[in-house]
């Protein structure tokens, strides 16, 4: 396997130093100054590897996007097939689903969206694919569902989860991680015959 060339190498460096100011600035704070100075890396190199703060805001959506995707698809084909629907609502709600920095990123990239209306359409795009991904195990656990009450319900599980994890920077939430997983239970059982 060839070896990643060092543009490559200086790339995801840059990237990563970005997520990180992102993460811990907002968009508008993540400055090349700051991308450098986290990057170690004088700011020329910035401009040089991957471009100015627009086509770094580019590069970092399309990677927590494809991500963020991957995850996604990830945890599905791992859902096994008894229970589906169950195992999925657990696992959203369990600890081990946490990532303060993506759920950082993530915020920041929803709030910069108001100025933004591609990032907007992207971040919309994201949160759509990601009901209509819940949508589908829904249906799959309830298949006499009406297909109305399988995107509500999905819906309704996606924002309690997205609500919980948009609270994961302030600490342990563990009191409303589970009332908010109990609500999905309850939710996913309307569907129930």
């Amino acid at each position: 396997m060839p070896r990643r060339s060092i543009k490559e190498e200086r790339r995801t460096q840059i990237l990563d130093a970005f997520e990180i100011c992102v993460a811990r600035y907002g968009v508008e704070g993540a400055t090349l100054e700051r991308v450098a100075e986290e990057a170690g890396l004088a700011r020329p190199l910035i401009r040089h590897n991957v471009g100015n703060r627009d086509d770094l805001l580019d590069a970092l959506l399309e990677r927590y996007l494809e991500s963020s995707e991957r995850s996604m698809q990830e945890l599905v084909a791992a859902l096994p097939q008894d229970k589906r629907l169950e195992t999925l609502i657990d696992w959203l709600f369990g600890p081990a689903m946490v990532d303060h920095r993506e759920v950082l990123v993530s915020n920041a990239l929803i709030a910069a969206a108001a100025e933004r209306p591609k990032l907007a359409r992207a971040m919309r795009d994201w949160t759509r694919a990601f009901i209509a991904d819940i949508a589908r195990v829904v249906a799959e656990a309830r298949p006499e569902a009406e297909q109305d009450a399988v995107e509500a319900v999905a819906a309704g599980i996606a924002a309690a989860y997205l609500s919980v994890e948009s609270m994961a920077p302030l600490g342990p939430m563990t009191d409303l991680r589970r009332t908010s997983k109990a609500a999905a239970q309850r939710l996913a059982g309307t569907l129930e015959g």
